[in-house]
């Protein structure tokens, strides 16, 4: 008598096999996600930086004046809801088709209280927004960019502050923003 494998025990074998490789394959799914959403991650950093970047140059003129400071405090209708309209009797939340335009709107009026000329950097296709508050002599520059407009809100929150460094009390140009 030869000693062979049952049709149960080979059957037992192949259903376990099969399960590793569904189980391979739902994590090469999972990681391709991973692997897109980190690069998108970095993008959006990058991004973050070369648009805040001219806004942080300008913010730090030396030559910025304290009445200058104070009258930036520019936040788009309530900060990022102005980038969100609401469907659905308020159920479901969408990002407005015009997200790119309020961003620039609130670059540029930052930009026009500055000393200092700055234009803006084109993203491309890529959607952002940026919300701009200010707590007395600190300003908050914060930034989101997605490649398209339903991840901008998921998408993480690039935020920079920049300090007034000069004296608050006296209106001259001997004080600047670090």
């Amino acid at each position: 008598m030869k000693k062979a494998f049952t049709l149960v025990e080979v059957n037992l074998a192949i259903f376990i096999m099969s399960v590793g490789v569904l189980s391979m394959c739902g994590l090469y799914a999972l990681g391709y996600r991973e692997n897109r959403q980190s690069v998108e991650d970095v993008a959006s950093v990058s991004l973050a930086d070369t648009y805040l970047a001219p806004l942080v140059q300008a913010l730090s003129a030396m030559d910025m004046k304290w009445s200058q400071w104070e009258s930036i405090d520019i936040e788009p209708n309530g900060g990022w809801e102005a980038y969100v309209q609401e469907e659905d009797g308020g159920k479901s939340y969408r990002v407005i088709n015009n997200c790119n335009g309020i961003a620039d709107s609130v670059f540029s009026t930052v930009a026009g209280k500055t000393p200092v000329g700055v234009s803006k950097p084109n993203l491309g296709d890529f959607k952002y927004g940026l919300v701009v508050t200010r707590n007395g002599s600190v300003i908050q520059l914060a930034f989101r960019v997605a490649r398209r407009s339903q991840g901008l809100m998921s998408q993480p929150v690039s935020v920079i502050e920049v300090r007034y460094q000069g004296d608050p009390n006296e209106n001259s140009s001997s004080g600047g923003a670090k």
